[in-house]
């Protein structure tokens, strides 16, 4: 045990990781003893690993989710939403710097797709695809706040999970802007616009693609976006990497969930190998995620 804290603080875990290793000694010394010479990555016996990862998943409703629909927005939608009286594992990962870097992520996006659908709104309608979207949270939640009653504005949602999608349209019911969102099941790299977008968003999809397999799929959906239109990509950086270690090794360990972590400059690369040039990139509040804003070159 001794050892353990010993390691602990050489770690240099977080609060949450701490009070969720502080914890799992007391309900479980097995699993914590586990965890910790995994992320050491020292030798561990198939049958504790079988036992800690049937523990995480018979006690965390959000590790169930991650690994049960990997890649899919029921991960994030928890990140956003929180869950009530969370086990000890979810009130890790809702506490733990890079889940909350989620949702900063969300609020980011949203300050600053709203700016920019105000600057395109003063020359016009506005015509906004969000691939590979999920419920499309981000651009359902700047329509409600500030373009209910708009005339001039819409939306296509493009996800290949239908049930994302059909949760996407019960938001938009509820907060009444059914009419402003159109929802198209359909991987969006074979998707064919019948017309193309002054604003095509891309959350969380460059995250786990190297270099070149981004300016592939950056190049793919370059032909959806009108000339002088705009594109807004996210990818999550070395900091994340840096700060918090442990949520990133809890990811890889359950859902084997890699990333390929980008700084400002190899996204900006990305962007002009791929026809576009940059104009900006802004972060989450914890530094997290890099999102960046280009415009398509002819």
């Amino acid at each position: 045990m001794q050892d353990n804290e010993k390691d602990i603080k050489n770690f240099k875990f977080d609060k949450a990781a701490i009070e969720l290793l502080n914890t799992l000694e007391k309900e479980n010394p097995r699993v914590k003893n586990f965890l910790i010479r995994k992320y050491k990555e020292l030798p561990v016996s198939p049958e504790i690993e079988e036992e800690a990862y049937n523990y995480f998943l018979a006690n965390s409703v959000i590790i169930t989710a991650m690994t049960t629909y990997t890649g899919s927005s029921v991960f994030t939608e928890f990140l956003y939403n929180g869950i009530p009286s969370p086990s000890p594992i979810d009130r890790y990962i809702l506490q733990c710097k890079a889940g909350k870097a989620v949702k900063s992520r969300l609020l980011a996006t949203e300050k600053k797709l709203s700016k920019i659908i105000t600057e395109y709104r003063n020359k016009g309608n506005v015509l906004i695809g969000n691939m590979g979207s999920g419920p499309g949270r981000d651009v359902i939640n700047v329509l409600s706040a500030k373009y209910r009653n708009a005339s001039n504005i819409q939306s296509i949602h493009i996800d290949k999970d239908i049930n994302a999608l059909k949760r996407g349209k019960i938001m938009t019911k509820v907060q009444k802007i059914d009419h402003l969102v159109k929802f198209i099941q359909e991987n969006f790299l074979n998707y064919n616009p019948s017309q193309k977008f002054d604003i095509l968003v891309l959350i969380g999809i460059l995250c786990p693609l190297d270099a070149e397999t981004s300016i592939t799929i950056l190049k793919t959906i370059k032909i959806f976006i009108k000339g002088g239109g705009c594109l807004i990509a996210s990818n999550v950086t070395k900091q994340m990497e840096k700060e918090d270690p442990f949520a990133y090794f809890i990811m890889k360990w359950m859902a084997d969930w890699k990333l390929v972590f980008k700084d400002e400059e190899e996204l900006k690369l990305i962007y002009e190998k791929a026809g576009y040039k940059w104009k900006e990139g802004f972060r989450d509040s914890y530094g997290f995620h890099l999102i960046g804003v280009g415009t398509p070159i002819s």
